[in-house]
């Protein structure tokens, strides 16, 4: 086949609905990338793209070995049913380095068995599809709300992307063939400017034995930096010993207390060492799937004054469900500090539900959601001195294995006013800290509520809030400025009113009134009770401070929004 001049369209098997390569878009630069790991082999993809926030529109490159056709899909839960693909390649007697008359692209949709149905509305545009000696390469463009319900939304959500290729013009391919992976795609990424003295330090267990049992919180007490003078830690990233990658499930460093009683031997974080439970304030933290993180520019985490910690506790949570014996672990997290200072101290407050013993998620619930508030009124009674205003920069979404959406959300007097950072469609593989687009204020007396959505729909039994993977956990980290002794702000549920509403008698004991919801033989009328209970019922408010000190009101319920609808937009670029 010849190329041809000017733009052209050729129909591209019987399914394609095809758009030309014509017009031009806006340049929008490919900031971002990742590998995209084979599902059958050890051969991986290349993902890269570029967004336009003010303009709301990506563009996507794929990159896989030499092929004639190649597919993108994006997908809301990792299935390939109700996948949003679009497909380009090559006629099988067309040489490749005809790349001008290569336009032939399809839209589709994934409703059942691969291949996907033509979508009738075309929302992407083929900016580019060649190939070199060795390798191919797919770039479109679109919106990032399109109004087709067959259309994933591109917003602050993770989506799954997946990749195939194949080398035969029946669409069919193989699974080495089958790329995939988490993606979260509207990054904030922060201005790195390189001071020009920055020192490294890492913060890791040694040699430590990781028990043959499904969890394990492991904990000690680890110096920091001995430096004379103030310095700024401005980067951190997780060290994960390569025996333990798949087990290790997040990392969190503590701030203590200069006047703590500290150990050097490694124990459980909450067993009978009360040493441990001292230090409860969060410095940093990683969990799975998350990545190096550089603080803004204009701030950092303080160390070496008299009121900053000597010492730090340090909290490796390890899910060794497969029980294997003999593993020697050697993770922790590395940190990068300079005495080049910047404007602000940061620091992290954990927000949401008190996770146990009073969460709980019955069985089979589909989207059953748990809700914690941090009511900051509370602050400055546990202070014992007025505080001003917080700016928030960055956020870190935490829970388990049921999560599938998570919303941190901003109310004053009463009323939602914004959020602090969500994951409507959250994947435990891919918890990585997030910046905001902008800075958000809280003021004292704001209230933050916490949303987790989880589905039990593969359980028997009632998941219940607590340490190990199989448990739940509904938390938020928030990172702010300026810096105030407080470590968390969080609530309990009123359980007592909703086991009352399931038809339960009352009792003074939460530990029983939890254990009881085990008894009850679970369907979709008692979950919408429990449902309808866990929304309206009034919630225990905790603000513990730095020096673990307490105090708790009872608040009622705050009135719950569906997340935001966007505006969306049919239109191709000119």
């Amino acid at each position: 086949m010849k190329a041809e001049k000017g733009p052209t369209c050729h129909f591209w098997w019987i399914l394609a609905k095809v758009i030309c390569i014509v017009g031009s878009v806006r340049t929008i630069d490919l900031e971002y990338s990742e590998i995209v790991k084979s599902r059958g082999s050890d051969e991986t993809a290349f993902l890269l793209w570029g967004y336009d926030r003010k303009n709301q529109e990506i563009v996507l490159e794929v990159q896989v070995k030499k092929a004639l056709w190649i597919s993108l899909g994006l997908s809301p839960d990792g299935s390939l049913n109700g996948s949003d693909f679009v497909i380009a390649g090559w006629h099988e007697e067309q040489v490749f380095i005809y790349i001008s008359a290569v336009d032939d692209l399809k839209d589709g949709y994934m409703t059942g068995d691969w291949p996907p149905e033509k979508d009738e509305s075309q929302d992407y545009k083929l900016m580019d599809l060649k190939n070199n000696d060795t390798h191919s390469f797919l770039r479109v463009w679109r919106k990032w709300f399109t109004c087709d319900p067959f259309d994933q939304d591109i917003e602050n959500d993770t989506l799954r992307v997946i990749v195939i290729y194949g080398e035969s013009n029946d669409l069919t391919y193989t699974e080495d063939h089958f790329f995939y992976r988490p993606t979260f795609f509207l990054l904030v990424e922060s201005v790195v400017e390189n001071p020009s003295k920055v020192l490294s330090y890492d913060l890791k267990l040694n040699n430590f034995p990781i028990p043959d049992q499904d969890t394990t919180y492991a904990c000690t007490f680890l110096p920091l930096p001995q430096v004379s003078t103030k310095h700024h830690i401005i980067m951190y990233e997780p060290m994960i010993d390569p025996k333990s990658v798949d087990i290790v499930h997040h990392i969190l460093i503590y701030t203590c207390a200069n006047s703590t009683e500290i150990t050097f031997d490694v124990g459980d974080c909450y067993g009978s060492d009360v040493r441990f439970s001292q230090c409860m304030t969060p410095m940093l933290g990683w969990a799975v799937g998350g990545e190096a993180f550089y603080f803004p520019n204009t701030t950092g985490v303080s160390i070496g004054t008299e009121d900053d910690p000597q010492y730090i506790r340090i909290e490796i949570h390890y899910s060794n469900f497969e029980e294997i014996e003999g593993i020697i672990d050697n993770s922790g997290i590395r940190i990068l500090y300079t005495p080049e200072l910047r404007e602000h101290d940061s620091a992290i407050l954990m927000v949401g539900v008190f996770t146990f013993p009073l969460q709980f998620i019955p069985p089979g619930s589909k989207h059953f959601k748990n809700y914690g508030i941090c009511d900051t009124s509370l602050i400055p009674e546990v202070l014992g001195k007025p505080v001003g205003d917080l700016t928030v920069t960055t956020f870190l979404l935490h829970a388990h294995l049921t999560a599938r959406g998570i919303r941190i959300m901003h109310y004053r007097n009463d009323t939602l006013i914004g959020s602090l950072g969500e994951d409507n469609k959250y994947d435990f593989t891919l918890q990585q800290i997030r910046n905001l687009p902008g800075t958000v204020t809280i003021k004292m007396g704001d209230k933050i509520m916490v949303e987790c959505t989880g589905n039990t729909m593969d359980r028997e039994g009632t998941t219940y809030g607590g340490p190990s993977t199989m448990n739940e956990m509904c938390i938020g980290f928030l990172f702010y400025y300026p810096v105030i002794e407080m470590a968390a702000c969080w609530s309990l549920v009123d359980i007592n009113y909703i086991t009352e509403a399931l038809g339960q008698e009352h009792t003074d004991s939460l530990i029983d009134a939890v254990l009881n919801l085990d008894s009850i033989e679970w369907d979709d009328e008692l979950r919408e009770i429990a449902q309808k209970a866990e929304i309206e019922c009034n919630h225990i408010a905790i603000a513990q401070n730095r020096k673990g000190e307490r105090i708790n009101k009872t608040i009622p319920a705050l009135p719950v929004s569906p997340p935001t609808s966007h505006a969306c937009n049919k239109s191709l670029p000119p």
